[in-house]
């Protein structure tokens, strides 16, 4: 990236140059490792899955991977190329009205997803239905593809618009003000994610189930937790994975469980996952993540104040180009560490779901059921999960079952 571009701030120049770099080889030892890696098959593995299953899982993460890596690029060379256009094309009038800013960055947005939707199509439908994972009709898949796209686009332009407002009218304090407005926005948005996002794409019923009503309240009692709601996701009309998640803080908590996982898996597995889910509840995992969430948000605000400042671009609207190619590559960056942090949250509840059912050899039937049905990668190539997975692998999860002793 040629320094003339950015001639106010040699600093600004090689962290662009240098993150730019970062992510494009980053991607790059990604896509060779997922190519040419073949998982492990020993007798371990082969104890829980077969060569087919291994061999198909294998092919259907290294599609969806090399998608959403060739995805990864193609948004990286957009980003620049339009940085490039624009560091000329305003050079002679870089504060532009704040409507027009509005309609600029709706317009990078919109072309982005443009150019992505054919990748976002193969990956989301195609292949899905290919593997046997997808029962959704296109016409269901591309209502909650642009539900989706809607939600990160409002919360995008309306961000990136509000911070070019500040840099106008706030120059010497738009980055306090953002990052208040962001730390409050974390915490709103986690709050009435399950009231108002979630609705969008489920619909809910409470667990009607009385024996395994009865058996969940008792391991909650167990756990010297009440839970407010467990409820059931008819998730079965979009696909046939089961998952359950805990989702929400305050009196929006609750923990959501996919109808595939009542369809397909015992009371005793499903109580096992419930056990799972308030294991983040007696950690405060979403609190933790908030805080954490908040503080890597305000640092990355307060590293583009000193580097923008220093370039003389507050108010130029060129900064905010730079803002959203920045925080993309510092995303990606950052990812091995969230994800660090992620798979010790989820070795935590793991651990919790153990202590709490005290029946570890359900735990390796619930984990196995969940691999198949999910076509998980059970055994992930080092470098990728350390860098790429939220969860501790399918095997891990087995050997940490049966380690464990009451």
């Amino acid at each position: 990236m040629n320094s003339k571009i950015f001639n106010a701030s040699p600093l600004l120049t090689w962290f662009v140059i240098i993150s730019v770099m970062a992510v494009f080889l980053g991607v790059i030892t990604i896509l060779v490792i997922n190519i040419f890696y073949k998982p492990v098959g020993g007798n371990e593995v082969l104890r829980y899955f077969n060569q087919d299953f291994l061999r198909e899982s294998s092919e259907y993460h290294k599609i969806s991977l090399t998608i959403s890596l060739a995805s990864k690029m193609i948004s990286l060379f957009f980003m620049v190329a339009v940085l490039f256009i624009s560091w000329k094309y305003f050079s002679k009038t870089p504060r532009v009205p704040i409507f027009m800013a509005l309609a600029y960055i709706t317009l990078f947005y919109v072309i982005l997803q443009l150019i992505l939707l054919p990748l976002s199509y193969y990956r989301g439908f195609i292949v899905e239905h290919s593997f046997g994972l997808s029962n959704q009709t296109l016409s269901m898949w591309l209502l909650d593809f642009i539900k989706s796209w809607a939600i990160s686009f409002v919360i995008s332009t309306g961000a990136l618009t509000g911070i070019y407002a500040l840099m106008i009218y706030l120059p010497k304090h738009w980055w306090q003000v953002s990052s208040a407005v962001f730390i409050i926005f974390i915490i709103i948005g986690t709050y009435l994610y399950p009231i108002i996002i979630d609705p969008l794409f489920y619909k809910f019923e409470k667990l009607e189930d009385s024996k395994l009503k009865s058996q969940i309240i008792d391991i909650s009692k167990k756990a010297g937790i009440e839970i407010d709601e467990v409820l059931i996701a008819d998730a079965s009309r979009r696909t046939s994975k089961a998952n359950a998640y805990f989702t929400g803080i305050g009196n929006s908590k609750r923990i959501v469980i996919f109808d595939n996982l009542l369809n397909k898996f015992t009371g005793q597995e499903t109580v096992a996952v419930i056990a799972h889910e308030i294991g983040h509840w007696h950690y405060k995992h979403i609190i933790k993540s908030i805080v954490l969430g908040s503080a890597f948000g305000v640092l990355a605000i307060f590293l583009l104040r000193v580097m923008l400042g220093k370039a003389g671009l507050v108010g130029d609207f060129r900064a905010i180009l730079l803002i959203i190619l920045l925080m993309s590559t510092l995303s990606f960056i950052t990812m091995p560490v969230q994800n660090t942090i992620s798979r010790f949250f989820e070795k935590q509840a793991d651990e919790f779901a153990l202590k709490l059912t005290e029946d570890s050899e359900t735990q390796v039937l619930l984990t196995v059921k969940l691999a198949n049905s999910n076509l998980s990668n059970v055994c992930p190539h080092p470098l990728i999960k350390t860098l790429l997975y939220s969860h501790p692998s399918t095997m891990e999860r087995i050997k940490q079952a049966e380690q464990f002793s009451p």
